[in-house]
């Protein structure tokens, strides 16, 4: 009877193994299962081999992604929902993977897709659904995993998986006690949704800076021309005590031009200056000698490009310190770089990213869009990274606003240049507004401590204390003092706050206008470049009509020919000492350096690049006896009144 027994359980055990073995081998006879990794997706399933040999989708089939596990079975199918809220369920047919995102087709014409992408500290995957006209929403089941947890936070509940948190945008979690089994739903007016990680904001509201009056446009304009107008006093003062930098003549000339004194700014700068050897590219568009110094432009355009190179390739967010970073590497022809760029932003650590490197990659990314509009935007990706640190560093007392890195000291050069990119950012779409109001509260706090000599001191320290933004002393207000070890002075402010104004010596792109790489060194009012015909460019610029002015123009292809006032000249090394517009051409660094003496406000410089109906050759400048300072790049308006600079000695003649 045992020996029976015994028997029967070991026949019994090993009919039931046959038979599991047997639903196994049944189950997965045609079957190939897969796992896939793809950003931060995790993905398995398993395909059916039909008897055509073509691969069918089998269930189930998980999606997780952060603490969540998005799956379909045989007894939780994807639910499509009629206009009439009938509930019916579609097929699986078709999974489209790809590099970090993964597309399922059903059967109806319904699809669903899953695309992960890191936006600088966030982590952001984003659902979406394309739903036939009869559908008005599905339900797509998920779960929370087990190391998963939820969590109320005001009104929105959040995802906690480990160290991180993360939120639905556009959908709402079911809370009830209980749930395990969840569904997404994505309806046909709005199929998408995102689930990203959930980062507090820390710092102010900016929606309330628009309030305050110092936001306001017209009251950072009125700063701004207070500011100017002790500026140009203190320049005055400076060139009458002879104590001359070429800072101060350079801003002085730039802002008696914006004023309409521009000739009279020239004759106020001493002959003795302005032929002397400490003269450089800062002030050549105004005093001439343009080949002389812009010799040393050219070594420091060298180092800057050795050194943008360096930290791309080292990926450093540094090269966002940079001003205008990428019109620099077009106007450049930095091709390379600018790819480089682009491919380290979707890696870039945002915790190490200091609040001007915020500044600068919002600002490359505006201009990313500008100049190279035909290449994706990477660097878009991180805007709203830079978003949360420069909130996070933004301190407001009272109604005056502040930038600060350690929430003790605020650094006043940088701050203006943040300000001035955050002006230039909020004005680029209405949504970014309190952007603009908060750059332009930045700008009027601080010069709020400038008074009559258009001075800051380079640096301000918090008090502890907080009030009304009342004046306690001239560098003092409740809550903030400044620091008296140094000053910066009207000279080294008034380019970084008239930015608005062409006349400070600046870089003009030419990009926009159908000509990358070139770019011009200007003081000019406007340059404007286009081709007129086949291998025929027209430059034309704008300044005061009998003014004279000095450009320089980098990347211009060699030509055949130029005309000015409408008639061929030939380039002449002495150009600049003539009473006439005149040029000179280098082929081998592509420049060409141009003196313009304007008959009308506007005139045209025109390129050829290809024969074509030659116009009379300009007879040769009346030459008179110069001041020696001539042979240094000295003005001479004395020469014969309107005559074109074409002496009968060239370096290059005319074709």
């Amino acid at each position: 009877m045992v020996r029976y027994t015994i028997r029967r359980i070991f026949l019994l055990t090993a009919l039931y193994t046959i038979i599991i073995f047997g639903i196994i081998a049944l189950q997965f006879k045609n079957a190939n299962g897969f796992s896939l990794s793809l950003g931060s997706l995790r993905v398995s399933g398993s395909y059916d081999v039909a008897d055509s040999g073509s691969k069918v989708p089998a269930l189930p089939l998980h999606i997780g992604v952060n603490g969540l596990d998005f799956f379909l079975d045989l007894q939780h199918p994807l639910k499509v929902f009629a206009s009439n809220n009938r509930e019916s369920s579609v097929v699986l047919e078709e999974i489209i993977p790809s590099d970090r995102s993964i597309l399922l087709r059903f059967s109806e014409g319904v699809s669903v897709s899953f695309a992960s992408e890191k936006r600088g500290d966030a982590d952001i995957t984003t659902i979406s659904a394309i739903l036939p006209k009869k559908y008005q929403k599905i339900h797509f089941p998920y779960k929370i995993t087990r190391s998963t947890r939820l969590e109320k936070n005001e009104s929105q509940v959040l995802v906690v998986a480990g160290d991180a948190k993360y939120t639905f945008s556009g959908s709402a979690i079911d809370i009830k006690p209980g749930v395990t089994e969840r569904s997404l739903e994505l309806a046909a007016s709005s199929p998408v949704v995102h689930y990203q990680t959930w980062i507090p904001v820390k710092g102010l509201n900016l929606n309330d800076l628009g309030l305050i009056a110092g936001a306001r446009p017209e009251a950072y304009r009125a700063s701004i021309e207070k500011f100017a107008a002790a500026a140009l006093a203190s320049f005055k003062d400076t060139l009458a005590s002879g104590t001359i930098s070429e800072p101060v003549v350079a801003a002085y000339i730039a802002e008696m031009g914006r004023v309409g004194m521009y000739h009279a700014a020239l004759d106020s700068v001493p002959e003795s200056w302005r032929t002397g050897p400490s003269r450089t590219w800062l002030t050549n568009t105004f005093l001439n000698n343009l080949e002389k110094t812009w010799a040393g432009f050219m070594v420091r355009e060298r180092d800057e490009r050795t050194r943008l190179s360096r930290q791309i390739s080292e990926q450093s967010p540094q090269c966002f310190e940079f001003p205008s970073l990428v019109q620099y590497l077009v106007d450049r022809g930095s091709t390379v770089l600018l790819s480089d760029l682009s491919r380290f932003a979707s890696t870039l650590d945002m915790t190490s990213v200091t609040a001007l490197q915020a500044a600068g990659i919002l600002e490359a990314s505006l201009d990313f869009s500008f100049y190279v509009p035909d290449r994706d935007n990477l660097l878009e990706s991180l805007t709203e990274s830079c978003e949360r640190k420069l909130t996070a560093s933004l301190v407001r007392i009272a109604d005056s606003l502040y930038i600060s890195e350690d929430g003790v000291s605020v650094d006043t050069a940088k701050t203006l240049r943040i300000a001035n990119v955050l002006i230039r950012y909020g004005s680029s779409a209405s949504s970014r507004s309190s952007w603009r109001a908060a750059g332009q509260l930045l700008v009027t706090s601080l010069l709020g401590f400038s008074g009559d000599r258009a001075a800051l001191p380079s640096a301000f320290l918090f008090s502890g204390e907080s009030g009304p933004a009342e004046r306690t002393g001239p560098t003092e207000r409740s809550g903030v003092v400044a620091q008296a070890e140094s000053v910066l002075s009207p000279a080294v402010l008034y380019p970084i706050i008239m930015t608005g104004s062409p006349w400070y010596p600046h870089a003009e792109s030419l990009a926009l206008q159908g000509f990358p790489g070139m770019w011009a060194w200007t003081s000019a009012q406007a340059v404007a470049i286009r081709e007129t015909a086949k291998g025929v460019v027209k430059l034309t610029v704008k300044f005061p009509q009998g003014e004279t002015h000095y450009m320089v123009i980098r990347g211009v292809k060699p030509f055949s020919r130029i005309q000015i006032y409408g008639m061929d000249f030939r380039t002449d090394p002495r150009f600049e000492s003539y009473n006439s517009s005149g040029y000179r051409y280098s082929a081998e660094t592509e420049t060409l350096y141009l003196k313009m003496r304007h008959k009308a406000e506007f005139e045209d410089v025109i390129l050829y690049y290809e024969e074509a109906k030659r116009a009379p050759v300009a007879p040769p400048a009346e030459e008179k006896a110069a001041p020696t300072a001539q042979s240094s790049g000295g003005p001479a308006e004395d020469a014969a009144p309107g005559a074109p600079a074409v002496p009968p000695a060239v370096t290059q003649p005319a074709p």
